[in-house]
């Protein structure tokens, strides 16, 4: 999430900056954003510890994921990377290398571990020495 916000908040701002638009658009945009998340992470633990049948839960998230899977896709290609090929700035060889490493960047941050499930809190094995 972070990730990904970190990402959407440079390409918006560069475009809100590109597109010369007035201190009020800039002002509502970033508020816009800002609220964005924590009223999309709200929803998302709504539904997490709502008492609601398995298969309502599952559906109802499988819906929210589709539709934030398919916002992300049709920003990402239609709003970000499709300009950005057509621009005759840099070879279109050296754009579509630099797009793959990208993505192999994003698959490889998805296997980085989490975290441990079964960690107790209460058995430190770090000795805090005063």
């Amino acid at each position: 999430l972070n990730l990904s916000s970190g990402i959407n908040a440079e390409y918006g701002g560069v475009k809100i900056v590109d597109e010369g638009q007035t201190l009020g658009v800039h002002i509502r945009s970033v508020a816009l954003f800002a609220i964005s998340s924590p009223i999309g992470v709200a929803i998302g633990v709504g539904v997490e510890v709502s008492s609601v049948d398995p298969a309502t839960k599952t559906l109802v998230e499988g819906l929210i994921q589709a539709v934030a899977t398919g916002t992300f896709l049709y920003i990402a290609f239609v709003e970000i990377i499709t300009p950005e090929l057509n621009k005759p700035d840099l070879p279109p060889l050296l754009k579509w290398v630099f797009l793959a490493v990208g993505y192999l960047i994003m698959i490889c941050v998805q296997f980085i571990p989490e975290g441990e499930d079964d960690v107790d809190p209460n058995n430190a094995t770090t000795t805090i020495v005063t």
